[in-house]
């Protein structure tokens, strides 16, 4: 071995440059796809979804309402009627979002969710939902289904609008359409008016009477308190009482019901869209359900601001159509091939000691350069 004496010659240099350059080169161009963690039961909960929209579609057929082609292009059923044609409305909604809620894909966001938050075989997971977000009602039964949870589902009727809000077809029908073509096995264990004081304070007496027969026909119980706090608490109780000796695992909050977030500036602002697992203290206004979860150590998934859940998750929209169902970040992410990466780095790294430590040239070429040659010995000698 001979080592070098000096500084490492430019050629030499310039051959090592190459060489990290190229492996640079084939480690950025030859990632790998990989799957998501869950990546099963993230696709059977999209093909789950996808079964739920083709169902409520034709329940909405046989109720005698037709499609929103305009707000409703993708043709989910689950869109509703704007400001004039929803009997149910509450409030007013944004249709990105109720377009954004539809996704199938959000049913594979979701299953990530639960599963981060901790979510089991046979959980009880609480859910608070509204008439607002079909598409993320039947989204959430989906996911926590498919990963074998227990699924307890309290729902306000009412509605804004683009959501469940009209009469002939509340979440409460879309619901039990669901369960009898077998694409759930999940009804709600009660429901409550909804809307201010979660008992459609302000409301027309006649469309709290349509509500209310809405949950007759449906055979589900109706929450009738005479505050919010008491509402509150009947939920709370209601949730204790069906998980029985198997805590509550994690809450999933659906839109903005004032009985499940508390006040509007908690669900819009306070807490973060996704999954919050830890509590923090605030002067909140009104303690929901939801704070009252978090606060009492449980995992919370807030899902409101459904164009962020989009961007954030890869649910790609196009003027309200579904692109990439079953494709995106949310089943696949591309990522750097390790293999090839150490391969690199020992490569790069071999070579920089031989090219540092040692004097290649000496010893390729000045090994193999004829030794003098030995004058003959004198005559005689």
């Amino acid at each position: 071995m001979i080592l070098r004496k000096g500084k490492v010659p430019r050629p030499t240099l310039v051959v090592l440059a190459c060489l990290a350059a190229s492996g640079y080169f084939m480690v950025e161009h030859f990632q790998v796809e990989v799957r998501e963690p869950w990546y099963e039961a993230k696709r059977a909960a999209v093909k789950d979804a996808g079964r739920g929209q083709e169902v409520i579609r034709a329940a909405r057929a046989r109720a005698g309402l037709s499609l929103n082609y305009d707000a409703d292009p993708q043709q989910t059923g689950l869109i509703g009627a704007d400001d004039q044609g929803g009997a149910l409305t509450t409030d007013r909604g944004f249709l990105k979002a109720k377009q954004a809620a539809t996704h199938p894909n959000l049913a594979a966001v979701l299953v990530g969710m639960l599963k981060e938050a901790g979510v089991g075989e046979g959980d009880p997971v609480a859910v608070g939902m509204t008439g607002s977000f079909p598409g993320a009602n039947l989204a959430t039964i989906c996911a926590i289904e498919e990963i074998r949870a227990k699924p307890i589902v309290i729902t306000s009727i009412g509605s804004s609008t683009f959501g469940a809000n009209e009469a002939e077809l509340t979440w409460l029908d879309m619901e039990k359409a669901l369960f009898d073509a077998g694409v759930i096995r999940t009804r709600s264990l009660a429901a409550s008016i909804g809307g201010d004081k979660d008992k459609g304070v302000g409301l027309n007496k006649a469309v709290i009477a349509l509500m209310e027969e809405a949950a007759k026909r449906n055979g589900v119980p109706l929450i009738r308190e005479k505050t919010l706090v008491q509402s509150i608490d009947r939920r709370m109780a209601l949730f204790a009482e069906a998980a029985g000796d198997r805590k509550i695992r994690c809450y999933v909050n659906i839109g903005g019901g004032l009985a499940s977030v508390g006040s509007s500036v908690i669900g819009n602002s306070l807490i973060d869209t996704g999954l919050t697992k830890s509590f923090v203290e605030r002067n909140y206004p009104t303690e929901g359900v939801m704070l009252k979860m978090l606060r009492s150590g449980k995992p919370v998934i807030h899902l409101l601001d459904f164009r962020k859940l989009a961007d954030d998750h890869g649910l790609a929209m196009e003027d309200g159509l579904h692109r990439g169902v079953g494709e995106g970040p949310v089943f696949h992410s591309v990522r750097y091939n390790l293999w090839l990466v150490v391969g690199t780095l020992v490569t790069l790294l071999v070579a920089t000691i031989l090219a540092v430590r040692l004097d290649l040239r000496q010893a390729l070429f000045e090994d193999r350069a004829p030794s003098p040659s030995v004058p003959p010995p004198a005559p005689g000698a």
